[in-house]
């Protein structure tokens, strides 16, 4: 069996090496933040008055963040923990999006705050990442790119949106992945079971199923959830183990010697009891995200 110490720095180790992966967020120096340095100053500046005069006339505020590579990390991961740190949007409407741009890796993402999930739906911000932005990115028109989709997002926040027709690759024909992150969570069931209802306890397959866990709260929940997911499995398993999968080898050990005692008795059986700022002078206003929002590559 496997020693105590020797399974807690193996699940030390690993939540090590995946928090290792986790890449600076940078400071919110304004609607613009071309870390990437993809935009022209005449575009950025284009687009921050866009997005200024949006958040001055409903409140709702959108960001831009473009950076070189996500050094390893999940483009999902990486781009709610942008939007939860500065905290876009109000607190009391959480209706802030950030537009996420990761050049090296031709990989962007839009992600909405739970109050502009009605207007911002999945479906939209996927439309402007495949018809908009990935057709200008692909022949180098970064500047058109996102002026034209940072366009879209006002229009959609405004309800005056002029977005193309959907093409065929973008209908939703496809079930969400939300819903392939419950049938994957809904598949470790039986393996679960092993775990916590076996002796001895199998230690094994409880480390195998770590990374099982993490790819199902962040396809399920949210990218943020998955590491609850893991830490929630790493201590509920043996707590349940402990209280129900420990004590099937002993009730079974005593119905046999109960049969047996009964045999030599003559009396009968017996029994027993039992909000981020800069130094730019512009922040976040306290608003909160859930994973709503799209990904796409160029």
């Amino acid at each position: 069996m496997i020693d105590t110490r020797a399974w807690l720095l193996v699940i030390f180790a690993w939540l090590g090496a995946t928090t290792a992966l986790a890449l600076d967020v940078p400071e919110l120096s304004g609607r613009v933040n071309d870390r990437a340095a993809l935009l022209s100053p005449a575009a950025e500046a284009h687009i921050a008055e866009k997005l200024g005069r949006l958040e001055d006339d409903t409140g709702a505020q959108v960001v831009v963040l473009t950076i070189d590579s996500l050094g390893g990390e999940g483009l999902e991961e990486y781009s709610l923990r942008v939007a939860e740190t500065w905290a876009l949007g109000r607190a009391d409407q959480d209706d802030g999006a950030l537009l996420l741009i990761v050049k090296n890796d031709r990989k962007m993402r839009i992600e909405v705050g739970y109050g502009l999930e009605p207007t911002l739906t999945d479906i939209m911000t996927k439309r402007i990442l495949d018809q908009i932005l990935r057709p200008r990115f692909r022949a180098g028109d970064f500047d058109g790119g996102v002026i034209t989709a940072v366009d879209a997002i006002d229009g959609l926040v405004r309800g005056t949106s002029t977005l193309p027709p959907p093409t065929e690759s973008a209908m939703p024909n496809d079930m969400p992945p939300r819903f392939f992150g419950l049938l994957w969570l809904a598949f470790l069931i039986p393996f679960v079971l092993v775990v916590v209802g076996t002796n001895p306890f199998q230690w094994f397959l409880y480390l195998f199923l770590i990374p099982f866990f993490f790819v199902g709260g962040m396809t399920a929940v949210a990218p943020s959830a998955a590491p609850f997911f893991v830490v929630g499995w790493l201590l509920v398993a043996p707590i349940v183990w402990f209280f129900f999968g420990r004590r099937r080898k002993r009730q079974s050990r005593a119905g046999r010697s109960g049969r047996s005692r009964s045999a030599w008795s003559t009396g009968g059986g017996w029994s027993s009891g039992g909000g981020f700022s800069s130094g730019g002078g512009f922040s976040g206003g306290g608003g909160s995200f859930g994973g709503g929002g799209s990904s796409s590559s160029w």
